[in-house]
């Protein structure tokens, strides 16, 4: 367990370009999120977590992993903080400290749809559901009649519909070296 720092603002505010220092509670961002209610902390109180530095609270809890970046937060904050945008870089910094808890809710959707978009070109449902559901086991069944409909409906087939693949591994790689030269813009900035 880390101790609360600083220095986790000034992260936010060097790897998400917003300072969440700016924020005076006046939780507007958490009036109109879609998702509060469900979890154990609201957008405020990631970002008051974030002023006082305090990581652990904030991968510990729901709230980050059931965000579903709608930018509604982002678009009512009076500060103009993009608070989507530090719940992003939140959820990056726990997967690069390897802090994302086990029953982190979707924790693993971005990464199971990333690797599916890879593989196949374009997203394969099926794959996707049926590896996220390998993960908790519990849960195997709970899909099984929505996913008929589905089916029923021709919403989703059986077998992948193959994209372009090339593209996509052109994308991520584009995608990579942009993030990597905007992050190192942001820490020449920073003086780092």
């Amino acid at each position: 367990m880390t101790a609360p720092s600083a220095a986790l603002a000034k992260t936010v505010a060097v790897e998400a370009g917003t300072n969440a220092n700016t924020c005076y509670q006046c939780k507007r961002c958490t009036a109109g999120c879609p998702v509060a209610e469900y979890a154990d902390l609201h957008p405020a109180q990631i970002m008051r977590a974030v002023q006082l530095g305090d990581l652990q609270t904030i991968v510990g809890a729901k709230f980050i992993w059931l965000c579903t970046g709608c930018q509604t937060c982002t678009t009512r904050c009076p500060q103009g903080i993009d608070v989507a945008g530090v719940i992003d870089e939140l959820r990056m910094i726990s997967r690069r400290e390897g802090l994302v808890p086990k029953d982190a809710p979707f924790a693993d959707i971005l990464r199971l749809n990333c690797d599916s978009i890879s593989r196949w070109g374009r997203l394969y449902e099926i794959e996707l559901i049926a590896r996220y559901k390998m993960t908790k086991p519990a849960t195997a069944m709970d899909d099984v009649l929505l996913g008929a409909k589905m089916f029923l409906k021709g919403k989703l087939s059986l077998t992948p519909t193959l994209g372009d693949r090339a593209q996509i591994k052109r994308m991520r790689r584009e995608a990579e070296r942009i993030e990597a030269e905007h992050r190192t813009s942001a820490r020449i900035k920073a003086g780092e």
